[in-house]
């Protein structure tokens, strides 16, 4: 069974560290509980990207900025945070070991999980900061069309097998004292980074559609 798990996710033994209290949230896990985020900052695929961390705030998160603060933004952030290049929209590693997940097909489905050891996946969240606002040294006539939103993408974790969204293309499992529950692989929707979108010119759009309209009726 514990082989598995290797194939679904981190799986570790849970300490009274790793943990503290349950969290709500509505984007991947339906208003689920799930644990805190690790507050660990390092790890292991991380590489020499520095990530960014809820702990420290942006500086003018959604604000324009001219090109010399851009420039005075990007020695800051390149020299004091160690970093070779920096974000439009900031990004966050965090560490999750949620109770629960939505698959592909919309479906709430409940996660492996006993006294001993919990799933753990990794995401990339949108800094609190800058999500919904304004991307960062963006152009000014470009800056409020512009917008951070999170990304989400689909990994593979071990899940409770039941006939409402049994996947036929994956084997079930036995869990030791289970009852006879059974459990199988089934993807699970993580946040997968923060991306800048620049949506077009309402007023300028209305004002093109107008014109053809007016033009139509000639």
């Amino acid at each position: 069974m514990l082989e598995v798990l290797g194939l679904a996710a981190v799986v570790h033994q849970v300490n009274s560290y790793d943990y503290d209290g349950d969290e709500h949230f509505e984007d991947s896990l339906l208003h689920e509980s799930r644990y805190r985020r690790s507050s660990r900052k390092r790890h292991f695929h991380e590489g020499s990207y520095a990530y960014y961390d809820h702990s420290i705030p942006l500086t003018s998160p959604g604000m324009y900025r001219g090109p010399r603060d851009n420039q005075a933004l990007l020695r800051f952030e390149t020299i004091n945070r160690t970093r070779d290049v920096v974000d439009c929209c900031p990004t966050v590693l965090e560490m999750v070991e949620p109770a629960g997940g939505k698959n592909q097909d919309g479906i709430y489905v409940e996660l492996y999980r006993d006294h001993s050891y919990k799933q753990r996946f990794y995401e990339l969240s949108c800094h609190k900061d800058i999500l919904d606002k304004p991307c960062r040294f963006m152009d000014k006539k470009l800056h409020n069309q512009s917008r951070c939103v999170q990304q989400h993408s689909y990994t593979y974790a071990l899940v409770k097998d039941t006939p409402n969204h049994r996947n036929k293309n994956f084997p079930t499992f036995p869990a030791n004292g289970s009852g006879g529950v059974t459990y199988t692989l089934d993807y699970i929707s993580v946040r997968s980074g923060c991306s800048c979108v620049v949506a077009p010119n309402k007023r300028k759009r209305n004002k093109i559609k107008h014109k053809r309209k007016n033009d139509d009726e000639r």
